[in-house]
């Protein structure tokens, strides 16, 4: 039999752009983000399919990722000058896709990866991630 479990985590304060965007989302502005991974899966000897307590790997790596960072598609054509910014230490780079689709599928991956050595009798089903109450993307296997 398995089951679902599902953690959120997340008040992630970060800025990006959408530099194609035609509106104001193309100005660099920021959200908290949060995120909520689901797993599916055989329960362990202890009765579970992720051992929340052992996270500690996966926090980390996402709070690297987007605590207090900028987020910067690879193809902004603005992207040597916030490298720049970055190398004088005035902002903290992240280059990757920084819609929230972009986000759903990097934490996907970082979770599946997660999982592989963690919790290897479940794995990623759902992933869900929020920049705003209002605004959300997620992913599903």
């Amino acid at each position: 039999m398995t089951h679902q479990v599902t953690k959120r985590l997340g008040g992630y304060p970060c800025s990006h752009r959408q530099w194609r965007d035609d509106g104001h989302c193309r100005w660099l502005h920021g959200y908290d983000r949060w995120v909520e991974i689901t797993w599916e899966g055989e329960r362990d000897e202890r009765g579970w399919v992720v051992d929340f307590g052992g996270l500690q790997d996966l926090k980390a790596s996402l709070e690297a990722q987007f605590d207090h960072t900028v987020l910067i598609a690879t193809d902004d054509p603005h992207l040597a000058a916030f490298e720049a910014l970055a190398a004088d230490d005035v902002l903290d780079l992240r280059v990757m896709d920084p819609t929230m689709e972009g986000m759903t599928v990097w934490v996907a991956r970082l979770a599946s990866d997660w999982a592989a050595v963690n919790a290897p009798t479940a794995h990623v089903v759902h992933v869900a991630c929020w920049e705003n109450d209002k605004n959300a993307a997620s992913w599903t296997s």
